[in-house]
């Protein structure tokens, strides 16, 4: 098995509970993971129900496609519902469908009478993430002295997305054929990602954008976090937006085992400008200002492949 990548583990409990010496010191201990290899593994991250949401993501993907498809996603500008395997594709084939729950209205959503127990979790669980994922920005802007609210400010309406991700058993020489895998290389486009992930495996990333892709391997009772395109954007640079994919796992045999995942992928309000932030004399601003809600439908019509010339139909 190659050498797992280098991506730090961090109690946060020191943040949510300690006092200033101990919130400065995990503030710094993230910004310089997010500014080195753009990852960190979070221990004691207060995100309850994560098995619970498990069992309900392998409840859900083990209904009938056909039920399945009734929640299908339609509309990039929403962004919430069902994925077919097939339906997302970012320049290669993934292998994985996907369920989308967003933060103020989920009408692809199944019913409590459909599945029992299903939006009240997600609901509960989208909350908690919210509230980490937070703090975890708070520790940023800590770190780079621009005040503790500097990203509450641009979140006041931010509906980040949920998501439930199933990687079908399949047969291996599928996924290693050329242009194939669970999910091609690519970087997040919004803030940051929460990710967690079940014991499978498959997980790789690619710090410095090098083709030297390391195992991010599973840490139990962690949740991985890595920063996404439009936080390198506005930090100019200073925090990574790495590559990632997901490829077979190290296990032996023809078949691949199903795995699962649930990313919770932060973004900040519609309307905000996304413009670089500069902080030393002289600096240079390495990217042109953005729209964040233009730069998230874009990005989100982009991936769909169903989605490109316009609503999809089941």
């Amino acid at each position: 098995m190659p050498e797992a990548a280098n991506i730090a583990v961090i109690s946060f409990d020191r943040f949510v509970y300690g006092n200033d010496a101990d919130r400065q010191a995990v503030a710094k201990e993230v910004y310089d993971a997010f500014s080195s290899v753009g990852w960190v593994y979070l221990s004691d991250h207060g995100v309850s129900r994560v098995d619970e949401v498990f069992g309900l993501a392998k409840s859900f993907f083990d209904l009938p496609l056909q039920e399945k498809l009734r929640w299908r996603l339609t509309d990039a500008e929403v962004n919430q519902g069902y994925t077919a395997d097939g339906d997302e594709a970012n320049g290669g084939v993934d292998h994985k469908e996907c369920y989308e729950h967003r933060r103020f209205a989920n009408p692809l959503c199944p019913s409590s009478s459909e599945l029992p127990g299903f939006k009240d979790t997600l609901d509960d669980f989208y909350g908690e993430c919210l509230t980490l994922a937070l703090n975890v920005l708070k520790c940023l802007a800590m770190a780079m002295d621009l005040g503790e609210t500097f990203f509450d400010n641009i979140t006041k309406k931010a509906d980040p997305q949920l998501r439930l991700i199933h990687y079908p058993s399949i047969e291996r020489n599928i996924i290693e054929q050329e242009g194939h895998a669970r999910i091609i290389p690519h970087t997040d486009f919004g803030l940051c990602t929460l990710l967690f992930q079940d014991n499978v495996g498959g997980l790789e990333v690619d710090p410095f954008h090098t083709g030297d892709f390391k195992p991010a391997v599973p840490k139990q009772g962690t949740v991985l976090i890595n920063i996404a395109d439009l936080l390198q954007r506005l930090t100019n640079g200073r925090c990574r937006s790495t590559m990632h994919r997901v490829v077979s796992p190290t296990v032996a045999g023809d078949i691949l085992p199903s795995r699962y995942s649930i990313p919770f992928f932060i973004h900040p309000d519609a309307d905000v400008l996304i413009d670089p932030i500069v902080k030393e004399e002289g600096e240079v601003k390495k990217y042109e200002p953005i729209n964040a809600g233009e730069w998230r439908i874009w990005n989100t019509k982009r991936n769909y492949t169903t989605l490109k010339e316009g609503t999809v139909t089941a």
